[in-house]
C-alpha cells in the first residue's frame, strides 16, 4: 500500500529513532554499569562536599556576624569583607558535587539566552504600545460597567433621580 497523501503511524515519523541492535544493547548495559559506579564514587564524597558546604556556610555566618559586630568601623571596610568572604565561601561551594551542577546549569542557561532571538526596538515599542492601549479600553470598559451598576443599584434602592 502506498502512503502518499497519508499521515505518518509513527509519531516520530522517520526522525531518528532506530531499535538497538544487539551490540548496542550491550553497549547500554556497559554504560549503565558506568553510571552505576559514578553514583557510587559520588556518594563516598558527599561526605566531604557536606563538609564543604557546611564550612562555606559558616564563613557566610560569621561575615555576617562580624558585619554586626564591627558596626563602629567603616561601612567600606565592613561590606568589602563581607563580599571577601562571600567569594570564599562560593569558591569552597563550587569544589563541590552539588556546586559544579549548579554552575553547569548556570552555564547552560548562559548558552541557551545567546540562542535566544530578542525583538527588534521597533517590535517593542509596537507591542508596548498595543499592551497599553489594550490596558487603557479595559480600563474604560471596567470604569463604565461599574458606572452603570452603581446607577443601576442607585434606582433600585431609591436613590436615584
Amino acid at each position: 500500500s502506498s502512503s502518499i497523501g497519508r499521515a505518518a503511524v509513527s509519531k516520530t515519523a522517520g526522525w531518528g529513532f532506530d531499535p538497538l541492535l544487539a551490540c548496542q544493547l550491550e553497549q547500554a548495559v556497559e554504560c549503565r554499569r558506568a553510571i552505576n559506579m559514578n553514583s557510587n564514587i559520588e556518594t563516598a564524597g558527599g561526605a566531604l562536599d557536606t563538609a564543604k558546604l557546611a564550612l562555606a556556610l559558616l564563613i557566610v555566618i560569621a561575615a555576617l556576624a562580624g558585619f554586626y559586630f564591627f558596626a563602629d568601623y567603616s561601612m567600606l571596610y565592613r561590606v568589602l569583607g563581607l563580599l571577601a568572604a562571600i567569594g570564599v565561601s562560593v569558591a569552597i561551594a563550587l569544589r563541590t558535587g552539588k556546586g559544579r551542577q549548579i554552575w553547569g546549569y548556570f552555564h547552560e542557561a548562559q548558552i541557551e539566552v545567546r540562542k535566544v532571538v530578542w525583538p527588534t526596538r521597533q517590535e517593542t515599542v509596537q507591542t508596548t504600545l498595543i499592551v497599553i492601549i489594550m490596558v487603557i479600553i479595559v480600563a474604560l470598559i471596567l470604569w463604565g460597567l461599574d458606572a452603570l451598576l452603581g446607577w443601576s443599584i442607585g434606582l433600585l434602592m431609591g436613590h436615584g433621580a
